[in-house]
């Protein structure tokens, strides 16, 4: 699943509660070590440059 990539396009669409769910989701796949450190970190550096308002 690429979260950085959902959380882009919620910013897009001006999606913020959805955006921060989907951060939350991203979380929650990282402790079960679900994702890669990759994905955290392409979604750690999407937040970064479109932080929610």
């Amino acid at each position: 699943m690429d979260y950085a990539a959902m959380y882009r396009q919620a910013m897009a669409d001006g999606a913020t509660d959805y955006a921060m769910t989907i951060v939350t989701s991203a979380r929650q796949a990282a402790e079960a070590e679900a994702i890669t450190p990759e994905d955290i970190a392409a979604l750690v550096a999407e937040v970064k440059a479109n932080p929610p308002q």
